[in-house]
């Protein structure tokens, strides 16, 4: 995770909150060249800062520190057959989807662990 990538959480979240930069900007107490800068990872954000901006837009913490890119797997089509077949994983893959988006990361940190602790035995 870069300043980058958490910019572009940030602008992401802004936009779904229907948020100008400028009005953001206003809302958090600086200017809207500098919320541009963090948008564009030019510019370090304290955890303070960021913390205020995950108040604001009404979103965890989590979420600006997630990069979706890094944990992207694409499946064979035999684990597809696998998914559709295990009822095991087609439960938990409904249970997945009724947790907050947080709670999904900590789930796969989780399940990361797990396999890590298999594949080393």
């Amino acid at each position: 995770m870069n300043y980058r990538d958490i910019g572009k959480n940030i602008q992401k979240a802004r936009e779904e909150a229907g948020l100008s930069q400028a009005k953001l900007a206003e809302m958090i107490g600086c200017t809207q060249s500098s919320l541009s800068n963090y948008e564009l990872g030019k510019r370090r954000l304290y955890l303070a800062d960021l913390k205020k901006i995950s108040d604001l837009l009404g979103k965890p913490i989590e979420y600006f520190l997630n990069n979706d890119d890094d944990d992207e797997q694409y499946l064979e089509a035999e684990e597809w057959d696998v998914i559709f077949r295990e009822p095991y994983i087609k439960n938990i893959i409904i249970d997945l989807l009724r947790l907050s988006i947080s709670r999904r990361k900590s789930v796969l940190d989780f399940i990361k662990w797990q396999r890590n602790e298999e594949e080393s035995r």
